[in-house]
């Protein structure tokens, strides 16, 4: 066999030979079975697939034969047959359309495997890309979609929510959670119900349901709901109601709960406890009612950074079906607060992170690496794995949440994966892609940030600090790189920054030309965004390069960086176009504006430092220390 599945099976026995894919097709019995049969193996052969039902095995459960003469799928469910189905059309895309024979014995570690997207911050998908995303979660046997929303979701009971934004409809969301269903993914939204009311928080209609700073009405607002009021509280039960009406009732709502900071500042510690606690008590009562589980974030008991959190004996008041959501997007060598939940009895998902944002390109070893050692920690007690994908601030493209994906794929089927990172990187690329890629090649791109640390964790290189530090250095390269990019021009540059990034526009304009070399045969729109985030990485080395530190020397030093300062104008200029163009392959308006003003942003200042280097005359005035011409 070519490559490692993902995500990799529980057992599975080469038996020697291979099935040839333009041979084979799914029997009428397993098309009539699985609804998708046709659509996974669509190839019309003579060979067929057939379909045996042993009601022995578990939901998700199946079995694989693979033989020269045709395969055998058997499985208890149609979930089950599917999931067979999508390990053939691994077998058939990692080697060359020739599935090597072979028996399979599969089941999930983990009941819940999916992925968290931010589409309230960033980009909002078109209804077919929403479509997209669900197909392809699937093939990697993802079963929970659940797309973060803040302001996004036309409401009747509260039309002036998302009123600068673009919400999807009721109408829209309705086919979309029906289309999933044929996938076996279930779409559960995340509601805040609390916090992280930010952009609603701005409108002048909700100025009296948010909390506002000195817990004052002329303070400014802030992006808390104030659960004190009984208008508020009921307004969130009848935004839960005409969601859960949207979304069909699914059997689980995710309430939010995250960073709700507010609480923390503005009362004391036992007043913030019983206000949160009494709050979220009330919201599973009116869940429960309904016959509907309720999941919330942990973060507010489970310290993970930060200072707000209200600690984690506060989590004892909470009810024991309440479905913990513990988020930690940090590569621990332990996570203790999974052994916190473990000892109170504590119902929790695990929620590592995509490593997308606030970057260009994702740091896809990290996120491997945090999915792989929260699944180690929590293999015995977490049910599920929903990786964690955020858009901050709108200018990181949600498509290069792929790779995260599938790493959260492969440890939440089987938590104890025997896939090394390559091995991960080098199926991913096949499978999502269709190419195959030079390791070579992706680690000298990709690892342009070992400058930032030891390129191996020596505890004596780091005088005994945690495992954790090496990883957040290596993270935080990325962060800085994405910073210094869109800061003004004519402020002084970063020289740490400049130094250790000496040489990385060669990693990336080799990276360029050698991924832009390859042809994919799927998902491209994704494929042109990854490299579009080489292009954006090469003009922020330019970038840091360009940026003096300090004031001008000279008249000529000055106008000797004019060429450069003029084609980094037209370059950022060009990436601007090119952002948008790949924006609305995928998605609708949304936030593209506020990016948008960014890139204009950092234009202007391009643009103010060339009319300085061509005209300014008192160099030591410089804006970069003030701007003066």
């Amino acid at each position: 066999m070519n490559l490692p599945l993902i995500p990799e099976p529980k057992s599975i026995r080469l038996t020697g030979g291979t099935l040839s894919e333009s041979h084979c097709r799914p029997a009428p019995e397993l098309m009539a079975f699985v609804p998708k049969a046709a659509e996974l193996i669509p190839a019309a052969g003579k060979l067929h697939i057939t379909l045996s039902q042993d009601s022995a095995l578990q939901e998700e459960q199946y079995r694989l034969i693979v033989e020269p003469t045709g395969a055998r799928v058997t499985a208890s469910t149609s979930k089950g047959a599917y999931y067979a189905l999508c390990t053939l059309r691994q077998l058939f895309d990692l080697n060359g359309g020739a599935a090597p024979c072979c028996e399979v014995e599969d089941a999930p570690d983990m009941p819940v495997r999916g992925f968290s997207d931010d589409i309230s911050r960033g980009q909002i998908s078109t209804l077919e890309n929403f479509k997209d995303i669900i197909r392809r979660m699937s093939l990697i046997k993802c079963n929970r979609y659940m797309p973060y929303i803040e302001d996004v979701l036309s409401l009747q009971c509260l039309p002036q929510s998302g009123k600068f934004s673009d919400p999807m409809s009721a109408g829209e969301w309705k086919e979309l959670t029906a289309f999933a269903k044929d996938y076996y993914v279930d779409v559960v939204p995340i509601v805040n119900t609390l916090g992280h009311w930010d952009k609603n928080a701005g409108l002048e209609f909700f100025q009296d349901c948010v909390l506002h700073e000195g817990d004052s009405p002329d303070g400014a607002p802030l992006y808390a709901l104030d659960v004190r009021k009984q208008s508020v509280r009921d307004m969130v039960d009848h935004i839960v109601n005409e969601t859960l009406e949207i979304f069909g009732n699914p059997g689980v709502l995710h309430v939010g709960g995250d960073e709700a900071k507010p609480y923390k500042d503005l009362f004391p510690l036992d007043e913030a406890i019983r206000l949160y606690n009494g709050h979220f008590r009330r919201l599973r009562d009116y869940l429960a009612e309904k016959g509907v589980q309720m999941m919330m974030y942990s973060d507010m008991y489970t310290k993970i950074w930060g200072d707000y959190q209200l600690g984690i004996d506060a989590i004892d008041e909470m009810p024991e079906d309440i479905q913990f959501v513990y988020w930690d997007y940090a590569c621990r060598a332990r996570y203790p607060n999974i052994e916190d939940l473990h000892e109170r009895g504590k119902r929790f998902l695990l929620s590592p992170a995509t490593h997308n944002w606030s970057r260009f390109l994702p740091n896809h070893f990290l996120s491997w690496l945090n999915s792989k050692s929260m699944a180690r920690d929590g293999a015995d007690d977490a049910e599920g794995i929903v990786m964690s994908s955020w858009c901050d601030d709108g200018l990181n493209l949600r498509e290069e949440f792929w790779m995260g994906l599938y790493g959260g794929a492969l440890y939440s089927w089987n938590c104890r994966a025997a896939v090394s990172f390559d091995e991960t990187v080098s199926s991913f690329f096949q499978l999502f892609y269709g190419v195959s890629v030079d390791l070579n090649e992706y680690h000298n791109l990709m690892d342009y940030d070992v400058c930032f640390a030891e390129p191996e964790y020596i505890p004596e290189h780091y005088d005994g600090k945690p495992i954790e530090f090496w990883y957040d250095d290596r993270l935080t390269a990325g962060m800085r790189l994405f910073r210094e990019f869109f800061q003004d021009a004519t402020l002084p540059g970063d020289p740490d920054l400049k130094a250790k990034l000496a040489g990385a526009d060669e990693r990336f304009a080799r990276g360029l030309r050698y991924f832009g070399g390859l042809t994919p045969k799927r998902n491209h729109a994704a494929y042109e965004v990854f490299l579009f985030d080489i292009k954006r990485s090469l003009a922020a080395c330019r970038k840091a390069a360009l940026i003096l530190d300090r004031p001008y020397r000279s008249r000529e030093e000055a106008m000797a960086q004019l060429p450069a300062i003029t084609a980094l104008i037209d370059e950022v200029t060009s990436l601007m176009e090119e952002n948008e163009r790949l924006w609305f392959l995928t998605n609708r308006t949304s936030e593209w504006e506020s990016a948008k003003c960014k890139y204009l942003e950092l234009i202007d200042s391009l643009r103010a430092l060339e009319r300085y280097c061509r005209y300014g005359k008192k160099l030591l005035l410089q804006k970069r220390m003030t701007l003066g011409v």
